[in-house]
């Protein structure tokens, strides 16, 4: 099985990180649509936005992970022949899913520690507020945490829809190559 990246498949570290991330949003998109329309006595009102800021943080050492290894480890060259607005479109995508994830994350943190208090993870640890007491933090990074997911949802809409698109009409293995890492034929092309 292929543990990292080579110049043409991606490897179990780059899939399994890829898949934690989306799967974690999609499961965070959810709980935080959910939980917003609760009212102070419903049952959930303290457990759902307990364990959104719990994975949340969570999520933030997975997306730590997955900066460090994509600076360490160069991306696979895309699948077939792509045009070059084709791949100019594919990096700027994966960069603005990233740069998403980031502002979710960051936002999502500064929503909460708004007033001083940190994040309790699980009650493992708790994450200190930083940055809190500025006027109508809690606010401001509620409404751009919401509009960032929200814009999130229609790219992560066209990344699958890519995809699919890859995989079904133009037949060049897009989407296997990030469900299963296969070995190449020729393991010394691994990109370092």
């Amino acid at each position: 099985m292929l543990i990292s990246d080579t110049r043409t498949q991606f490897g179990l570290v780059a899939i399994l990180l890829h898949w934690i991330i989306g799967l974690s949003w999609f499961g965070l998109f959810a709980l935080g649509w959910y939980m917003v329309e609760l009212d102070y006595y419903d049952p959930l009102y303290r457990t759902l936005p307990y364990w959104h800021k719990s994975v949340g943080m969570l999520l933030c050492l997975v997306v730590g992970v997955r900066l460090i290894f994509r600076l360490l480890v160069k991306r696979p060259e895309p699948a077939g022949n792509p045009s070059k607005l084709e791949a100019l479109s594919a990096e700027i995508a994966h960069r603005l899913l990233m740069l998403g994830v980031i502002a979710l994350l960051v936002t999502g943190y500064l929503i909460p520690t708004a007033e001083g208090d940190g994040i309790d993870v699980f009650g493992w640890v708790t994450v200190p507020a930083l940055i809190s007491d500025y006027p109508d933090q809690e606010d401001i990074a509620g409404e751009f945490h919401e509009i960032v997911a929200y814009m999130m949802l229609a790219l992560i809409a066209l990344h699958m829809l890519a995809a699919l698109k890859h995989q079904i009409i133009d037949r060049n293995g897009a989407l296997v190559r990030m469900i299963y890492p296969v070995s190449d034929k020729d393991e010394s092309d691994v990109v370092q």
